[in-house]
């Protein structure tokens, strides 16, 4: 905490100092939201953080769902399992995680005004099977996959806030398939990928689903593709593979039936980017590999390492999600140690919305 506080102090001053600068200064300040190996997941329209932390060696060691609500890190507890991590909140401030039982199977919870409660797995599903929970929308809706021992698949649900489980489908009428609900807005649309269960890869494509009815998103010529993340007004973020090499993809927003290509560079083979986060003015947040974690805010990518205080050695590389005052959720390294961050803007004068039909190239 004392060291949390240091930073605090520190940003707060520098913040000050900036309060008139001109454009050459920082747009955000960074604030440690998370202990060390840690992971942010997500954060809410109040800048609530949450994510996931290990207790050990990342990967191999339990790990911990945690939400910091501006007032420093609450640990979240795992219903007498042996693990739990915390993958979404929404607006009312309800959570949505993981957690790992002592048979081993794979469960949702939901933690709110500090209650914590279990919710299972999705019904009519084995007892071997594995849910993983995605996302949650204000009214409580959420999404979860259903992973099936041998190779029957995985397969996307949307979970009503009464308990009840509805198959979204599939893209594919193969026997197996691969079927990921990843994301949900607040009209209960759905945003994943789905397509056959092949070996070694999975020709995945982008979908949006809205009352039952699983759209494809199109392509830019070739798969795997992933819808990852929506906002509000049906605009969706993710990947799209290109066919000029071997896992060559880009960054999109798919807008009014319209994809489009946010990456922005040449058609060479190598590039790999991601969309990983939309909010309603159609901001989109994610990785690429020539600018670590980045920023579309309608005209191009921006490197968000040269967005912030280059001095504080920060590399922020894993942006996960941004709300609609521009605050980001993001996983940053510094020396070494990753730790979940949250980026605020110091001059909030950047949020104008894209016009999508005038600005951008299709392809």
């Amino acid at each position: 905490m004392r060291i949390l506080f240091r930073l605090s102090l520190l940003l707060l001053s520098f913040t000050a100092s900036m309060a008139h600068a001109g454009p050459g200064y920082p747009e955000y300040r960074v604030t440690v939201v998370g202990p060390a190996n840690s992971y942010a997941n997500d954060i809410n329209a109040a800048g609530v953080v949450v994510g996931t932390y290990y207790l050990g060696e990342p990967g191999s060691s339990p790990s911990r769902g945690f939400v910091n609500r501006c007032k420093g890190v609450t640990t979240l507890g795992t219903l007498g399992g042996s693990a739990s991590s915390a993958v979404a909140i929404n607006d009312k401030g309800q959570i949505l995680g993981n957690w790992t039982a002592s048979n081993g199977q794979q469960r949702g919870f939901i933690h709110y005004q500090g209650r914590q409660r279990d919710i299972g797995t999705a019904v009519g599903v084995p007892a071997n099977a594995r849910t993983t929970y995605t996302d949650i929308n204000n009214a409580g809706y959420a999404t979860a996959n259903v992973f099936l021992p041998g190779s029957a698949g995985e397969r996307g649900f949307l979970r009503t806030p009464g308990g009840q489980f509805r198959d979204i489908g599939s893209l594919s009428t193969a026997p197996a398939t691969m079927n990921h609900a990843l994301a949900i807005n607040n009209r209960k649309q759905i945003a994943g990928e789905s397509g056959p269960l092949t070996f070694p890869d999975q020709p995945l494509r982008a979908f949006s689903w809205t009352a039952g009815v699983m759209r494809d998103l199109g392509d830019f010529g070739f798969t795997p593709n992933g819808s990852l993340a929506l906002n509000d007004r049906g605009q969706v973020t993710g990947y799209m593979s290109l066919p000029q090499g071997f896992r060559d993809r880009v960054a999109f927003v798919y807008s009014n039936g319209r994809l489009i290509n946010i990456d922005g560079r040449a058609p060479v083979e190598g590039r790999n980017s991601s969309g990983a986060g939309i909010n309603n003015h159609g901001h989109v947040v994610g990785a690429s590999d020539h600018l670590s974690g980045f920023i579309w805010r309608g005209r191009r990518m921006e490197s968000l390492n040269a967005l912030i205080d280059r001095r504080l050695g920060w590399d922020i590389f894993s942006p996960q999600a941004i709300n609609d005052a521009g605050q980001i959720a993001a996983n940053a390294m510094r020396n070494g140690v990753q730790y979940a961050v949250r980026l605020d803007l110091i001059r909030p004068d950047v949020l104008a919305t894209p016009q999508f039909e005038s600005d951008q190239d299709s392809n």
